[in-house]
């Protein structure tokens, strides 16, 4: 059986502890019954030395007779004592084994009042079976014990009151005893089949709580233990307590490509390595897929917190071995002390899943603890997305276009840049708005609406006769991961009927490593109908050339930032002439991005870059002028350009 098929179930002292409780529940119940039984006893004792013990003992005397005081008095002490024992220490152990006691001397004095006779004997028998109801054989014992001492006793001393004649032998005492002995066999080993029983019942109980509170795949509690446990100690130390939420990366691409069984064996592993680095006394918690929470109890400080957090990240960037793959992910984890959130369990799990958030959007594999101004954000994101869904609805974004030049200033393109112009706020930052609508899912439908209009203007712009335009449109990751996303630029191009070889999609290497290898099978296929694909924010790094080497690249545009640092440095400027000439061996065409000035120019000409983008060719303008720049653009107005 490996790990991830374990089935984890309560522990033996769990077990214990709820077979204990309900049998505690169980003697309290008999308690409750044998008092009720001892108290019609007592009544019927003196009923008994009322209108028996005259006849047995005297014959029709009138007078009170010495047994009906005695079954006043005394049955009243062996009754009342145990009555109270029950009231006040009901299912305790010493109280079952004194109405126990205090049963079989009710049997006794009965046995006395009646003279010894045989038929009274069996109100013993009767006491043993209601004392079987506690499933205790010391129970039993205790009780066969007082019987023996009271026969033995009596037996010896006073043997008409238990026997009923004078002449009984000194040892009739055993026979009696010996058939009580025998009795209780069948007794202790009915008591010891129903204290199995109850275990079981205690074992299918306590491991139905165990599943209740705890994941069935790795053992971990989930999220009904962790409200538990942080409304059981919020009492005891509301404000020293911090929780820690982690979400685990490029586990879904694990999960896609290698199957759920070996996503299965990574998710126990995980949390094996988890609970090594925050020990037994901090609770770990599985909240859903591939997140996690813990609650740390008393840190010494939060600095130890954020050790542990960076431990946690440190050793899940060790690679998993599962059968023959060797699985490489990371975990991005939010910290929020309580100190900062004094409130409920949601709060805290919100303020730390923001710090989650900001997390996995500023480079993911690492930790942040909230601070307040990420509610603000948040709060920000909420209002964005709002008027974000509202301006799709109502069509209020535009796109404008960036002309892309060849080096020998012949104008081959633009690329589609969005635009939103809200009513309220005025031009709506893109940094704003694309990482809420790429969290959302937004993208999709926003990224469909670029793509048809953009296709519909690069094929108006075909019709009017510039048949040379190409139409370059950025590609998110949540729109390659759509089912439909093939589909839909078909179906644009169809529409448009602008040729798939003048659209041009463009992904980021970051988008290309989140998706790939299940978005290397729609790409083929747009690269099979004639669509150009292209990775924008090439950054020139050796790791930088580690994209799929079976995907159909056409085209490289280098970073911005790459573009202004070569002229800060010759060696960067050699590596760039060095990546330039690498990509042509590739046969790929390279575009540099963000350039601005004249000097840029000229070096990245000479370095062989084959087609120029940035504002020292033009900012991107308006359809309206994109259209002028067709019809009226020159080498002259590019190359003089200052």
């Amino acid at each position: 059986m490996t790990a991830a098929q374990e089935t984890y179930q309560a522990s033996p002292k769990e077990v214990r502890t709820l077979f204990e409780e309900r049998h505690k529940q169980l003697c309290a119940r008999t308690d409750r019954s044998i008092a009720f039984i001892m108290c019609m006893q007592w009544i019927i004792a003196i009923l008994a030395a009322y209108i028996i013990s005259p006849q047995t003992w005297q014959g029709s005397s009138p007078s009170i007779h010495p047994h009906l005081i005695a079954a006043i008095y005394i049955g009243g002490l062996i009754t009342l004592f145990p009555v109270y024992m029950v009231i006040q220490f009901r299912g305790d152990r010493f109280t079952r084994h004194i109405v126990a006691a205090c049963q079989l001397l009710m049997s006794a004095l009965l046995i006395h009042i009646t003279g010894g006779r045989i038929e009274t004997h069996f109100h013993i028998f009767g006491s043993l079976a209601f004392l079987a109801f506690y499933l205790d054989w010391q129970v039993l014992l205790t009780a066969t014990v007082t019987t023996l001492l009271h026969h033995s006793l009596f037996g010896y001393f006073a043997p008409v009151s238990i026997f009923g004649t004078v002449n009984a032998s000194a040892w009739r005492f055993s026979e009696h005893v010996l058939w009580v002995v025998f009795f209780d066999i069948f007794l202790i080993i009915s008591c010891t089949k129903g204290i199995q029983n109850l275990k079981d019942v205690a074992q299918r109980e306590a491991d139905h709580i165990f599943r209740s509170f705890h994941d069935s795949l790795t053992g971990l509690a989930n999220r009904a233990l962790l409200q538990k446990a942080f409304e059981e100690n919020n009492a005891t130390s509301p404000e020293d307590r911090v929780l820690m939420v982690m979400d685990l990366d490029r586990f879904k691409q694990v999960n896609d490509t290698l199957g759920h069984r070996v996503g299965d064996h990574v998710l126990v592993e995980v949390s094996r390595r988890m609970k090594d680095i925050l020990g037994e006394e901090t609770l770990l918690v599985r909240t859903g897929g591939d997140e996690f929470a813990a609650l740390i109890d008393n840190p010494s400080s939060l600095q130890t917190v954020e050790l542990l957090a960076s431990r946690i990240v440190s050793i899940l960037t060790l690679p998993i071995l599962s059968g023959e793959h060797i699985i490489q992910i990371g975990v991005s984890i939010g910290i929020c002390p309580r100190d900062q959130v004094n409130a409920s369990l949601s709060d805290l799990l919100h303020c730390a899943d923001l710090a989650l958030y900001k997390a996995k959007n500023t480079g993911r594999n690492r930790y942040l603890v909230f601070e307040e101004s990420m509610k603000a954000r948040s709060l920000q994101e909420m209002s964005i997305e709002y008027r974000l869904r509202s301006a799709i609805d109502q069509g209020s974004f535009k796109l404008h276009y960036q002309p892309i030049v060849s080096a020998d200033a012949v104008l081959l393109g633009f690329e589609a840049l969005l635009r939103w112009e809200d009513g309220a706020n005025g031009e709506i930052p893109l940094s704003d708005f694309l990482p809420v609508a790429e969290d959302t899912g937004l993208i999709v439908p926003l990224g469909e609406w670029v793509i048809r209009e953009a296709c519909a203007q690069a094929a108006a712009w075909h019709r009017s006769g510039n048949k040379l335009v190409k139409m370059s449109v950025n590609v998110s990751a949540r729109q390659l991961a759509s089912e439909s996303f093939v589909g839909n630029v078909l179906r644009c191009l169809v529409e448009s009927g602008l040729p798939p070889a003048h659209l041009c999609l463009e992904m980021t290497e970051n988008v290309l490593a989140q998706n790939y290898p299940e978005t290397s099978g729609p790409l083929r296929l747009l690269s099979n109908y004639g669509v150009e694909l292209s990775i924008d924010d090439f950054t020139i790094d050796p790791s930088s050339w580690t994209y799929p080497a079976d995907l159909p690249i056409h085209t490289l545009k280098i970073d911005r930032r790459v573009t202004r640092a070569m002229m800060q440095s010759d060696d960067y400027a050699e590596r760039i002439g060095a990546a330039i000439g690498m990509a042509h061996m590739r046969r790929l065409t390279v575009v540099a991005k963000g350039v601005e000035t004249r000097e840029q120019l000229e070096l990245l000409r000479g370095m062989g870059c084959d087609e120029i983008q940035g504002f020292h060719i033009s900012q991107a303008v308006s359809s309206e002028r994109a259209k002028e720049l067709l019809e009226t653009y020159s080498k002259v107005d590019y190359l003089s350009t200052s």
